[in-house]
């Protein structure tokens, strides 16, 4: 039997065993975080104010960087309704980004997102569907803002099987899309990155105490690219977890596991290995906050030759409370892009970003802070064209963040 299906068998041994303990208490209502409530209607506005500074490399140009100023206006509002057992929830966003000199770079981005559940019974489905139209820079790869739009859209249920074993079913599909006219080094990014992603997951999940949760997470992906058929893949993942309650000592939840992508095209090499995903956060003393970021998977490429990579990323960020509202913070991160060519699947070209901040802070109130920091960022690449450094001073303004 191979680890994945043992990983398995002995988690659903662990639910077996742990039925029979006693009930949970209920969890809180959702609504008592809204900090504007009528009646059964929760609202929680927020708004920030980000990136007020200088950016000394606008387009990551490794051969002849541009500076600017730059800010970034992103005002949001959550909301909540319940209607007896039935859960409503939305949100919706802008984001402002102001360039003072590049002013092609200038953009307006939206998030739409909403949701609908029903929470006290024993079977729990939920909907949800979401939508973004930006030009922010898509992930770590692409240095171009180039417009585009994302959709997925989310249908699911969580069964109780006892007291702490559940059971959650969940259907994804996500559509990616590029403006026709966005290209990056020659190539059009809606040939190489429009694509459908259709995803059905199985997660067993186990409460082992109130704050900790432990399960495995089993699923299958298609990739199905519009103008690039030869991209198409099927993967199969398994996902052993664990799941910490936000008041615990520890939270957040960090998963690791096995993938399997398996192209559908013989020139597109497979790939079948370790797959990482999650943040923990830590708070020492109830003055010192410290988060970490583990991601590792098969991400597209915009390239032609080299249609994937593997990405493995860490980041940490701590933020120490001084006396009275003052705060520091600072932060390391780093993320390793390894290049797989045609049909062989080796690693041809790895690209290293890093990142490094600081700044300080000071809160007027618990929900409202300003701050600024300084930000280092460079990348180094086997190809000297894709090396950067960029360095940023910028001030931050947060409400009900």
């Amino acid at each position: 039997m191979s680890l994945p299906h043992r990983t398995i068998v002995a988690l659903v041994l662990v639910g077996a065993l742990a039925a029979p303990a006693a009930a949970q208490p209920p969890e809180p209502d959702p609504l008592d975080s809204m900090p504007i409530r009528f009646g059964p209607l929760g609202l929680s506005p927020s708004l920030l104010i980000r990136d007020v500074g200088v950016d000394s490399n606008v387009f990551n140009d490794a051969q002849n960087p541009k500076e600017d100023f730059t800010a970034t206006i992103v005002p949001r509002v959550q909301a909540r309704l319940r209607a007896g057992p039935l859960l409503l929830s939305a949100s919706n966003a802008a984001g402002f980004v102001y360039f003072h000199e590049f002013a092609d770079e200038r953009n307006v981005s939206y998030t739409w997102e909403a949701r609908a559940e029903l929470t006290s019974a024993r079977l729990q489905p939920y909907i949800s569907g979401s939508m973004i139209e930006t030009r922010e820079r898509l992930n770590a790869e692409l240095d171009i803002r180039a417009p585009r739009q994302q959709t997925t859209a989310i249908a699911g249920a969580r069964l109780a099987l006892a007291s702490r074993t559940a059971l959650r079913l969940e259907a994804r599909r996500s559509h990616l899309t590029f403006d026709d006219g966005a290209t990056f080094e020659g190539v059009a990014l809606s040939r190489t990155l429009n694509d459908r992603v259709d995803t059905y997951e199985s997660s067993l999940l186990v409460t082992l105490t109130p704050m900790t949760t432990v399960g495995v997470t089993t699923g299958w992906q298609r990739d199905r690219f519009e103008h690039a058929p030869e991209r198409d893949a099927d993967s199969f993942r398994v996902m052993p977890f664990v799941q910490f309650d936000p008041t615990a000592l520890i939270q957040g939840t960090l998963g690791v596991g096995y993938r399997r992508f398996d192209p559908i095209a013989p020139v597109l090499a497979d790939y079948a290995g370790l797959v990482a995903q999650g943040s923990l956060g830590y708070t020492l003393l109830e003055r010192t906050r410290f988060d970490l970021r583990l991601t590792r998977d098969v991400h597209y490429s915009f390239e032609l030759d080299q249609p994937y990579y593997l990405t493995t990323g860490a980041r940490l960020d701590v933020i120490h409370h001084l006396a009275g509202p003052f705060d520091v913070q600072g932060g390391v991160g780093r993320e390793r892009l390894g290049y797989r060519q045609l049909v062989t699947g080796r690693v041809n070209r790895t690209d290293t970003a890093d990142v490094v901040s600081a700044g300080v802070g000071y809160r007027f109130r618990d929900d409202v802070r300003v701050g600024v920091s300084w930000e280092a960022a460079t990348r180094d690449s086997d190809r000297q064209d894709r090396r950067y450094d960029r360095h940023r001073i910028v001030a931050s303004f947060s409400y009900g963040i």
